[in-house]
């Protein structure tokens, strides 16, 4: 536990309250995510800040970078346009790099401030 975490959060994240805080942490990081690329690292740190430690939040950092390419990989499938994206190579590296890399910085960062 780091000097600068609440009693309050330290005893939340100990809780069985976490897994629902986790879930709707999950949702609003989609959602900030679908409204602007920084999302990544406003979902990584909200998944980030309800971990139980540093290394469970760089998994779920990456977890929720997993589930953000899924859901970009479904809306490219309903408009038809995953073929052409996933073929443009360069672009889909930056893409991937960022989907993990972002959401697991601002996650392991927020864990290791609070």
């Amino acid at each position: 536990m780091a000097v600068a975490t609440p009693d309050a959060l330290a005893t939340f994240r100990e809780s069985d309250r976490v897994e629902p805080a986790l879930a709707v942490a999950f949702v609003v990081g989609l959602v900030a995510t679908a409204v602007h690329p920084a999302g990544l690292v406003v979902g990584g740190a909200l998944v980030g800040l309800f971990a139980r430690s540093l290394s469970r939040a760089f998994v779920l950092g990456l977890t929720f970078g997993l589930a953000v390419l899924v859901a970009w990989a479904l809306v490219l499938l309903w408009f038809g346009t995953l073929v052409a994206v996933a073929t443009a190579v360069p672009i889909v590296y930056i893409s991937v790099a960022a989907a993990f890399g972002l959401p697991a910085l601002g996650a392991v960062a927020i864990r290791g401030l609070v």
